[in-house]
């Protein structure tokens, strides 16, 4: 258990420094929050990254805005020309 354990701080290092190269407020923040559970006994680190998660989440919904929910999502289909058929894809030209 505690190779896994190590292994999941490892990762988590590894994304935080990404996250923290952005620059932006909550990439700083979620740093911190990860940099206190990883100094925190092994069993408490699952809950202590997923409560930095959640503040992380609501971070950055508070920056960018709530995401659409699944239900919301919506997929088009290629138009169709005069005779109702799906339009042809443009002919790839050969370089000449």
């Amino acid at each position: 258990m505690k190779p896994s354990l190590l292994l999941l701080t490892a990762s988590l290092s590894l994304v935080t420094s990404a996250a923290l190269a952005q620059g932006d407020a909550c990439s700083k923040n979620y740093g911190a929050c990860m940099d206190r559970c990883s100094s925190r006994p092994g069993s408490m680190q699952a809950s202590c990254s997923q409560t930095c998660e959640g503040a992380s989440n609501e971070c950055y919904t508070g920056m960018y805005g709530k995401p659409p929910s699944d239900n919301q999502v919506t997929i088009t289909q290629p138009a169709a020309d005069a005779q109702g058929s799906a339009a042809p894809a443009p002919a790839e030209s050969k370089g000449q």
